[in-house]
């Protein structure tokens, strides 16, 4: 890149994390042989302490294709086959429906093509390992045939990092240093909280709510192969010139050509959030394929709690570029912005006004609106009023259960009822009508949900459970109390 180009960059972003309040954000740009990182901005706005290329920040799911990667790494070894049916190799393992589950492999999980939908209150369940949780696979109910349409899912990228160590007797985590993070030199890259929060140069989290607010971290490791990871911008580099140099670290190939190759084919047709002038292609193996002005670009988003990455290259080109960010929403205008100045720099078109594109005219800061696009209002339109509760609040209290998203709690709290969806503890219960309630702030990944919670009774008068419709896509989820 030209010294013009490079500063053009660098305007660009400092007035987009402007527009969007933006934190902190660290990049590194590949071109050819010269690779240039830039930071900018602060990683703790409290303390002033800078981000720069050595601070650890999420990178969500741009872990997906790390995940993929090892697991094409241990498909090269002979280790597992992510063409053969799960169930062969793996024993119990099983879906909803039983032509899924004969049939079902590695690569449908890691393509997202199983007909499961999202599912995402399932998966953030540190009570129990990796391998348990494939037990609850076949509790998810399906919304659309096996192998006919995409349907992006953390779930299923949970459960292939659970195949891996069914298969291997190895934790998830250590695959993936000794299968890509030891051999490319990734030094300052965590799979686990507990690891990258004993850095000292650790990005806070944030969240824009009328003002920036401080988060704390959102602790992910067992569903860690959907997003957990942790990285710094010089070793994201490393990751990226990985891919760059068609699998090769150094002069070591760390994949055979024809897996590499495999990795980045579109294996189904998906559509997905891209930059203006841009066209998805489909979904590889932990990576999405788009086209630009006739030109094939690799990437993935990348989203956690207070955090946002993204990871792009041209494959054959030698160019490419990763940044991290300590913002989690609203991500995609940023990163976008930032890409299609890339982009235009790399295939030499004419720069567009990549600010204009991605922000609103006659503003200087994004409107409060853009920041709560992930909150979602799933009450019914209408009630029925005069009515209330059938039973004292103390019988709603106790523990509930489904095999598919563990178990939840009601207690009562200074007065009311409040949920415990596992962790995100103390979700108030506003009565509605007979015994529905209204709950606020249910998380599936980073959106939060307000649904309606309805209790029933068995044939004895007694509460016998809940339902909640935790995955729109399909009927209420129906937990029984058993405690």
């Amino acid at each position: 890149m030209t010294t013009d180009e490079l500063n053009g960059l660098k305007r660009l972003i400092e007035r987009m994390m402007g527009y969007y309040s933006i934190p902190g954000c660290a990049m590194a740009v590949i071109d050819g042989d010269d690779t240039y990182y830039l930071h900018f901005g602060l990683r703790d706005v409290e303390a002033g302490a800078a981000f720069d290329g050595n601070t650890v920040s999420g990178i969500g799911s741009c872990s997906k294709s790390m995940t993929a990667c090892a697991a094409l790494r241990l498909a090269d070894k002979g280790v597992l086959d992510i063409d053969a049916p799960i169930a062969s190799y793996v024993p119990g393992f099983a879906l909803w429906d039983e032509h899924a589950s004969a049939m079902v492999t590695l690569r449908d999980l890691l393509c997202h093509r199983t007909g499961v939908a999202g599912h995402d209150g399932a998966w953030p369940d540190n009570s129990i390992s990796r391998t348990d949780f494939l037990r609850r696979l076949k509790y998810l109910e399906p919304n659309a045939p096996f192998r006919t349409v995409a349907q992006y899912s953390n779930t299923m990228y949970a459960a292939a990092g659970g195949v891996m160590e069914a298969v291997t007797g190895r934790k998830w985590e250590d695959i993936l240093w000794e299968e890509i993070f030891e051999p490319l030199g990734m030094t300052h890259t965590y799979c686990l909280m507990g690891g990258a929060e004993k850095e000292t140069d650790l990005a806070v989290p944030y969240r824009w709510q009328e003002g920036l607010r401080r988060m704390a971290r959102w602790n992910i490791d067992m569903a860690g192969p959907c997003g957990s990871v942790m990285s710094t911008a010089w070793d994201m580099a490393k990751w990226l010139a990985f891919h760059i140099r068609g699998g090769m670290a150094g002069d070591r190939a760390l994949l055979t050509p024809s897996r590499f190759l495999d990795m980045h084919t579109p294996q189904i047709l998906m559509d997905y959030p891209h930059v203006r002038g841009g066209r998805s292609l489909g979904y590889g193996l932990g990576w999405r394929v788009m086209e630009y002005h006739g030109h094939i670009v690799q990437q993935h988003t990348g989203k956690i709690e207070g955090y946002s990455a993204f990871q792009f290259y041209l494959p054959g080109s030698g160019k490419g570029a990763v940044y991290l960010q300590n913002l989690h929403a609203p991500d995609n205008p940023f990163i976008f912005a930032v890409q299609g100045y890339l982009l235009d720099a790399f295939t030499g078109r004419p720069e567009d006004d990549w600010y204009a594109v991605y922000t609103e005219k006659k503003r200087d800061h994004a409107p409060e609106d853009m920041y709560h696009h992930l909150e979602h209002d799933y009450m019914p339109a209408e009630t029925i009023p005069g009515t209330a509760p059938s039973h004292p609040a103390a019988d709603y209290a106790g523990v509930y259960e489904n095999p598919g998203y563990g178990l939840f709690r009601v207690r009562e709290e200074a007065g009311r009822l409040v949920l415990d969806e596992r962790a995100v503890a103390g979700l108030p219960l506003t009565h509605v009508h007979y015994d529905t309630f209204r709950v606020e702030g249910i998380k599936e990944d980073t959106d939060l949900y307000t649904l309606p919670l309805t209790f029933f009774a068995e044939a004895d008068g007694k509460i016998g459970g809940f339902t909640l419709m935790l995955e729109p896509k399909v009927a209420p989820v129906r937990f029984r109390k058993v405690r």
